[in-house]
């Protein structure tokens, strides 16, 4: 138990002063705290939730010694309870009837994520326009001093069109991050033995019918101005995300029996962020989700194994 408790202890600090390091003035920072959330999924997925709560717990008190309680409680929110929450998820399983493990889909995490996403920008929406002078307002606040470094009337008018879309760039980057630090946890896990569940994957993502219907009327409100269209552009970047990752697993799923896959799969993600390859590959996990609802066969072949787990009830 000591050694349970120390582990869980020393990953919080890992955590905690990585999250300090935005406080820091070089942009490394930056960097540092993007994978913050890593020693928390390290502990959640690899020894369980107890262990998890304990190192979320620490990182929170290292992190008052930064900047105070204000920035703890909001990286709490913001990183903490998150982690705990996917970390839950991820390790339910249950037993069917021939008596295999079927562990929680990995399609339900990403709608677990998104759904967090979506509450997170909600109360923030709320809470700035119940304590300060509204979203928008802070928004310009933030952009101001960029602008300022700007000398060409074109150059700042181009940033200040690019301020409706700063939560939505937010919300994306925030669920890619907690995605990819997540990732990187059960990898880790995986490669020395220490995970409690085995890797879903991509292939296996699976999606309801309903997920389109949020994707769609998030493009309908994104066309909207003010506030409900920044909102509306939000939502869309978070609930485009699932399709982003439905997307891989088609191209996964495609070049499997490739001889030449890693080399592929090496050289396809060292261009992934190039404009427009995203928008690309969550298009193609679009329709293969719409040609799956009509009753075809998936991009990518695969059976639907990992919905065997939705009514997940047993924590391992």
């Amino acid at each position: 138990m000591s050694q349970y408790i120390l582990i869980a202890v020393s990953a919080g600090l890992v955590s905690g002063l990585l999250q300090g390091a935005l406080v820091l003035p070089a942009a490394g920072g930056l960097l540092l705290a993007y994978i913050a959330p890593l020693p928390l999924f390290l502990v959640g997925l690899g020894m369980g939730l107890r262990a998890g709560v304990v190192a979320v717990l620490v990182a929170g008190a290292v992190s008052v010694l930064f900047a105070g309680p204000v920035f703890a409680a909001t990286q709490a929110v913001v990183y903490g309870l998150p982690t705990i929450i996917l970390c839950r998820q991820a390790l339910l399983s249950r037993n069917d009837e021939h008596g295999q493990v079927q562990w929680y889909p990995p399609g339900h995490l990403m709608l677990w994520m998104s759904g967090i996403a979506i509450a997170g920008v909600v109360l923030a929406m709320a809470g700035m326009t119940l304590f300060g002078d509204g979203l928008m307002a802070y928004l310009k606040s933030v952009m101001e001093p960029f602008a300022a470094e700007f000398a060409i009337e074109e150059q700042r008018e181009m940033l200040w069109a690019l301020l409706d879309y700063l939560p939505a760039f937010f919300a994306a980057s925030w669920t890619l991050g907690l995605l990819f630090n997540g990732t990187l946890a059960q990898g880790l896990l995986v490669r020395f033995g220490y995970n409690l569940r085995p890797t879903p994957e991509l292939t296996d993502i699976r999606l309801p019918a309903a997920w389109i219907g949020v994707l769609l009327g998030a493009l309908a409100l994104s066309s909207l101005s003010g506030l409900i269209g920044v909102f509306g552009k939000t939502l869309a970047a978070i609930a485009i995300v699932p399709y982003f990752l439905l997307g891989l697993g088609v191209i996964h799923g495609f070049l499997r029996p490739w001889k030449g896959r890693m080399a592929i799969l090496v050289l396809f993600y060292g261009l992934l962020f190039l404009w427009p390859v995203p928008v690309l590959v969550a298009g193609l996990g679009l329709l293969s989700a719409v040609l799956r609802l009509r009753g075809g066969n998936d991009l990518n072949n695969t059976g639907g194994a990992g919905d065997s787990g939705g009514n997940a009830d047993k924590e391992r």
